[in-house]
């Protein structure tokens, strides 16, 4: 029997795996703004799913988190594959001390883009333009939501206009803007019931004396995608496209 994953790296990787993230849904959009001899800074990188995607559209990432334990999760990728063209850097955003960039993306940044010293530091050091990618107005759909309320939870994840906000604040610093809805399935791939309740405990926060209770139920928000069985989580979020 395949392992469980141990950690949120390790299930999100296995996600990202079975979806093709982010190419879907995100590959058009950064293809058709990223160029070959681009620099691009991913700004909130985490473990690197993103920046290591982009390695292959552009010449340089520059990969920026302040989270050293995610971080470290990137390099021990980096050092098994040849990605020598994302350089991993420490810091807390907008308190980054690098070269410029042609293109900043931004995925799922808390608050990215909120204050003026953001706003004019992306302004200052992005040559070209870039996209943020936050959640939507629309709320998450997905087997949380449905299973969290036989446990007594509820508004596990809601909606957001911050992108709205973020578009205002990049209009008056003078970017052209533009916003687009993007849906997509997100769903987490598990192996066997044990793995199931295994995710479905970290997410949902429970607590030990309530495994029984999840046991009995997992199964019964549990679907078959491909001959894979997933835990079903539906995206709605929002693409903000920012130009000089």
């Amino acid at each position: 029997m395949t392992a469980i994953p141990r950690s949120s790296a390790e299930f999100y990787k296995k996600a990202t795996a079975f979806w093709n993230y982010p190419e879907v849904p995100y590959g058009p959009a950064l293809r058709g703004m990223i160029r070959p001899t681009d620099v691009v800074a991913d700004i909130g990188c985490g473990i690197g799913i993103v920046s290591r995607y982009l390695a292959g559209l552009c010449r340089r990432v520059i990969a920026i988190d302040r989270d050293e334990t995610a971080l470290d999760v990137l390099r021990a990728e980096l050092s098994g594959e040849d990605c020598g063209n994302i350089e991993v850097v420490h810091a807390c955003w907008p308190q980054v001390q690098t070269d410029d960039w042609d293109v900043a993306v931004a995925f799922y940044h808390h608050h990215f883009g909120y204050t003026g010293e953001e706003i004019e530091t992306l302004l200052r050091k992005t040559r070209r333009g870039g996209i943020i990618v936050n959640p939507g107005i629309r709320q998450r759909e997905g087997f949380c939501e449905d299973l969290g309320p036989e446990f007594g939870i509820t508004n596990l994840q809601k909606s957001c206009a911050g992108g709205c906000y973020v578009r205002g604040r990049l209009e008056q610093a003078g970017f052209d803007v533009t916003c687009e809805e993007i849906s997509h399935d997100f769903g987490q791939p598990v192996d066997s019931k044990e793995e199931a309740v295994a995710y479905a405990m970290r997410q949902l926060r429970l607590e030990e004396h309530q495994r029984p209770k999840l046991e009995e139920r997992i199964m019964f928000h549990a679907e078959e995608v491909d001959g894979q069985l997933v835990l079903p989580i539906k995206r709605f979020n929002c693409l903000l496209r920012f130009t000089r």
